[in-house]
Order: structure tokens, then sequence, then C-alpha cells
């Protein structure tokens, strides 16, 4: 990769880092979440008009419908991970979605997986595993249990980890399909099948805090009405930094370098929150790495 491109990578690792600190510093991570996707639906809204929407073929729906789904749980589940659950430990869980997606791939499409991948993503199970090891029941230092899986962090964030390989795995068939669609120039396919995929995920979560009566703005102090725009800027900076690095560079290496956002998410967490067990989880974290790093390489 070129110096300018890893640059961008980093840029972005560290942008998507920015906005999940905002989300878990949020007095309630699930309305700054809503307030985030509320700027992008209607930044999509006023893009609807020059979207090639008619060119959209019925089995291409289908994929974004499938996605904005796992979109909008995954939504979900990181917020509620970020209310119980330290940065620290939450977003390595949920950034080591590469390492499951080719496992997920292998019993959805048939895709094989090499030896060197195998150790991969057992590189990286073995590493979430060590993520648990934690103080329990007032006990000093470090402990595992097995219930500690049982905690509200730990279960969001496997759902949070779940969604991202779904809808991975979804994106990826469906802009095989987009690829397809000659009416839609190359240059739109991607944003187009992005913005969609948002404005449904993002709906639903809506819809789902409403049926659910947590539509709540009274601890939401104002200050986090413009940190919420920022972080709906941040993702969309972040993904669009990486949709540019891929026009021109190996997609491997740049899943592998932009998982460094795992390495500044857990010293985020330890310098700005104060969570514990930083040096653990930071070492755990490169051997995650490590392991990504396999999963990304292997042929």
């Amino acid at each position: 990769m070129s110096p300018v491109s890893v640059a961008l990578v980093i840029l972005s690792a560290a942008i998507h880092v920015g906005w999940n600190v905002l989300t878990k510093s949020s007095s309630n991570p699930k309305i700054f979440s809503l307030f985030k996707g509320s700027y992008i639906i209607v930044a999509t809204v006023l893009l609807l008009p020059f979207l090639p929407l008619k060119a959209i073929t019925v089995d291409v729906w289908q994929y974004i419908v499938l996605s904005g789904v796992a979109h909008g749980l995954y939504i979900l589940a990181l917020a509620s991970a970020y209310e119980t659950g330290d940065i620290s430990f939450v977003y390595p869980i949920a950034r080591s979605a590469p390492a499951f997606v080719p496992f997920a791939a292998y019993l959805m499409l048939g895709e094989m997986i090499s030896f060197q991948g195998i150790v991969g993503i057992a590189v990286v199970v073995f590493c979430v595993l060590m993520l648990h090891f934690r103080g329990l029941d007032g006990a000093a230092g470090l402990g595992f249990r097995w219930d500690s899986f049982k905690r509200k962090d730990s279960l969001w964030a496997f759902v949070t980890l779940a969604a991202v390989v779904t809808y991975t795995i979804v994106d990826k068939a469906g802009m095989l399909q987009m690829s397809r669609i000659d009416a839609i120039q190359s240059g739109l396919r991607a944003p187009t099948f992005y913005m969609m995929i948002n404005l449904l995920g993002y709906g639903l979560f809506w819809l789902y805090l409403a049926l659910r009566r947590e539509l709540t703005f009274k601890s939401f102090g104002k200050k986090e009405w413009f940190q919420s725009l920022i972080a709906a800027i941040g993702t969309l900076i972040s993904y669009s930094l990486i949709l540019h690095v891929m026009q021109t560079e190996t997609v491997s290496y740049i899943v592998t370098l932009r998982q460094c956002s795992i390495l500044i998410a857990i010293l985020a967490g330890w310098i700005f929150f104060k969570e514990k067990y930083g040096g653990y989880r930071l070492v755990v974290s490169v051997v995650m790495l490590t392991g990504l790093f396999l999963v990304a390489t292997a042929e």
C-alpha cells in the first residue's frame, strides 16, 4: 500500500473510533445513535432525487432490505452495549467480525477457507474469550467464569458482532448483483446501496424506540445534539475514505490495517474513560490483530 493510502485508512480508523467514543460518552447512547442516524436520514432524503433508484432491480432491493434490517439490529446492539459495557471491551469484539466473515461465507455462499484462514479465525476466537477475563464479584485482579458471557455488555457485543457479519455477507452479495446493473454508473453503485440500507436501518431503529416508548430527550443535553451531528459526519467520512482507498489498493490489506481502530479504542477507553484492564486488553488486541491479518491475507 502507498503511504497516502495507509494514512487514509488509519485516519478512517481513528474517525470510526471517534464517533464510537462520542456514542459511549453520551448520557443516552440510544438517543445519541438516533440523532446521529436522523442526520444521515435527512441527508439521504435530500439526495434521493439524484439517486438512480428506478434502475435498481428487485433482487438488489431484497439485499438492501436484508442489510437494512441487519444494520438496524447493529445500531441497537452497539448502543445497548455501550450503555452497560466498556468501549475497550465492546469495540474489539464488534470489530473482530472480519475473522468470522469467511466462516459465514463458507456456510452461506460456499466459499472455501484455507488452513491459514482457519488458524487466524482460531486466534481471534481465543482472543475474544480472553477479553472476558476481568474482575468478577468484587474480586481483585483478573478472573474468568463462563457466566460472564451472560452479562448485558457481553450479550449485546456478540449481537453486534453477529449483525456485522450478517450485513457484511449480505452487502457482498448485494453489491455483486448491483455491479451487473449497467444503467447505474459504477461510481454511484456503492453510495446508493449504502444510503438505502442506512435509510432503512435507522428508520427501523426509530420505529423500535417509538414502539418501546424510549424516545425520551429529557436527559439528552444540548451539547450532544452537536456531537451527534459530528458523529454522523464522521461516519460518512470514515466510510468514504475506505471506499476511496478500495479503488486502488488490495482489499485484504485495507481490512487488516483498518482494524488498528481496535488499538485506538482500547487506548481511548483506558485513558479517556479510565477503564480497567487497559494494558491487558491492549496485549490481547495485538494478538487479535495477528489473527485478523492471517484471515485477511489467506488465499
